[in-house]
């Protein structure tokens, strides 16, 4: 009875062994697919583990029983044998180099620069030229246009054949010649056959307009007309000749002068002087 309860607990512990290797070696197994190890350590742990638990004699007769640590104990080299050494993750320094993100540069966008644009120049106004008068074109002498004749007219109206001349050298801006004269008097016959000559008489047409005053004939009124423009008393040398502008104002007279000589020289250089 005793040998026999030493059998049934000597089956138990095989027993107990054998499923305990057999756990180890699964989980073994389980640790080794999970870390990427190979089959073939696998079955051979396997092998190992089966192995290592010998099969229990049918009657292992009076022997004593092994105790439950010699069981553990054989078992433990097995499990030693077939377990695969954990592995190690590697540290995420040592297998993957951390990558280091550029520091982000910002561009500074250059502004654009400013334009100044230059202010417009007003535009230059040319002053309207002034209106300019028109020339006043002078006719040539008409041959005659003076009125000069040779001789004195006797009883002819001389203050308003004077106002007549004033009023025309005003309209044209000439002179007006009065020649107080009489037809007895050789100087005054002398003077006219100067006149009557081209190049005095052209002068007159150009500057005058000639008035003859006869004071040959003891006329009154004609001498009142001398006195008008020539003062004094006594004598008059002839002919005596008055220049008067165009408002009937004495420029010049003889009488107080003298006359020039009675030649074209002389003459036309009066007329030119007083012209």
């Amino acid at each position: 009875m005793a040998a026999h309860r030493r059998k049934q607990r000597t089956v138990g512990i095989q027993g107990l062994v054998r499923f305990s290797a057999v756990s180890l070696t699964i989980a073994s197994a389980a640790v080794a697919t999970a870390c990427g190890v190979g089959g073939s350590k696998n079955d051979a742990a396997q092998n190992v583990s089966v192995a290592a638990a010998p099969d229990a004699p049918a009657d292992q007769g009076t022997g004593a029983p092994a105790p439950m640590e010699a069981a553990t104990a054989s078992a433990s080299p097995a499990a030693a044998a077939t377990s695969v050494p954990p592995t190690t993750r590697p540290s995420p320094s040592a297998s993957s180099p951390v990558v280091k993100r550029p520091a982000a540069t910002t561009k500074a966008t250059p502004r654009p620069a400013a334009t100044t644009k230059a202010a417009p120049r007003p535009a230059r106004t040319t002053a309207a030229p002034a209106p300019t008068r028109p020339a006043v074109k002078k006719s040539a002498p008409v041959s005659g246009s003076s009125g000069f004749t040779s001789g004195y007219p006797t009883g002819a109206d001389a203050r308003g054949a004077v106002t007549a001349a004033v009023a025309a050298a005003k309209a044209d801006g000439k002179k007006v010649l009065i020649d107080f004269g009489a037809n007895w008097c050789g100087n005054c016959k002398a003077a006219d056959r100067v006149f009557a000559t081209s190049g005095v008489g052209a002068l007159l047409d150009a500057s005058y307009h000639v008035v003859k005053v006869d004071i040959g004939s003891q006329d009154s009124s004609a001498f009142d007309l001398l006195r008008d423009y020539c003062s004094g008393e006594g004598t008059y040398k002839m002919p005596v000749l008055v220049v008067l502008d165009g408002n009937g104002k004495v420029v010049t007279e003889t009488h107080s002068t003298g006359n020039p000589e009675l030649t074209e020289t002389g003459l036309g250089a009066f007329l030119r002087k007083w012209a």
